[in-house]
C-alpha cells in the first residue's frame, strides 16, 4: 500500500500541475476592462471569488452604491448579479486552437424588457470581433407557425419592429439559449396574437461560433 502511494504521488502532483496551467474563467473575471463590470474594482472581485471559495455568498458594494454577487462559478463558467436588474455570464467555448470567452450582459427589469448584449475576448481579456462567432437568429426562429394559419410571418415582424431577445449560457455545455422577450411589454391584442406561436426558447449549438 506505501509503495502504491509512493508511485501514485508524482502522478497526482503532474496532474495539479498539469491543471494549474489551464485556463480559468475566474481570472480573466478579476481582469476584465468591461463597461458591465465598471462598477466593480479588481480588489472587490478578487474578494467575492475568495468568499466563494470558503462556500460563502458576498455580497459586494458596489460603485452605484447597490450589491453584486456571484451565483456561479466553475473552471469554464461564471455568472454574477451586477445590480438587482443586470446579471453578467462568462463562458469558455472551445475552438480549433486555443479557447475564446464569450460574455452575456443581460439588462432588464420590472419595467425593461430583459435583453442581452454578446462580445467576445481571448483569454487575455482582448476584445475580439463577436461577429465572428455569434449571429444573431432570425426573428423566424423563435415563431412556429403552421401550414394554413390566418396569421403569417410577416404579420409578425411588423407586431414586432424592435425585438428584444434575452440570451444565457450554462456551466454544463457550450449551448446558448435564446428567448424572445418583447411579451409583456408590446400591445396587448398583438400579443395574443403572437404568444400563440411563440416558442418558449430556441437552442444555439456552438460550432466554434453561434449561428
Amino acid at each position: 500500500m506505501a509503495l502504491a502511494m509512493i508511485v501514485a504521488l508524482p502522478c497526482l502532483a503532474a496532474e495539479d500541475e498539469k491543471n494549474a496551467g489551464k485556463f480559468a474563467v475566474r481570472d480573466l473575471f478579476v481582469e476584465l476592462q468591461s463597461p458591465a463590470l465598471e462598477i466593480l474594482k479588481k480588489t472587490t472581485r478578487l474578494d467575492m471569488l475568495d468568499y466563494w471559495d470558503a462556500d460563502s455568498v458576498y455580497k459586494a458594494t458596489n460603485a452605484m452604491e447597490g450589491l453584486s454577487w456571484l451565483e456561479a462559478v466553475t473552471p469554464g463558467y461564471l455568472k454574477l448579479h451586477i445590480t438587482p436588474v443586470s446579471t453578467l455570464e462568462l463562458k469558455v467555448l472551445p475552438l480549433k486552437k486555443g479557447n475564446v470567452v464569450m460574455s452575456v450582459y443581460t439588462v432588464g427589469g420590472d419595467s425593461q424588457a430583459e435583453d442581452s448584449q454578446i462580445d467576445f475576448y481571448d483569454e487575455k481579456g482582448g476584445k475580439l470581433d463577436a461577429k465572428k462567432y455569434f449571429s444573431a437568429p432570425d426573428l423566424s426562429r423563435f415563431f412556429d407557425i403552421p401550414k394554413g394559419s390566418l396569421t403569417s410571418m410577416k404579420e409578425i415582424r411588423e407586431m414586432i419592429p424592435f425585438p428584444t431577445v434575452a440570451y444565457s449560457a450554462s456551466p454544463d455545455n457550450d449551448d446558448l439559449k435564446a428567448r424572445l422577450t418583447v411579451g409583456e411589454y408590446m400591445d396587448v391584442d398583438n400579443y395574443n396574437i403572437i404568444k400563440l406561436f411563440l416558442k418558449p426558447e430556441i437552442i444555439l449549438p456552438w460550432k466554434n461560433k453561434y449561428k
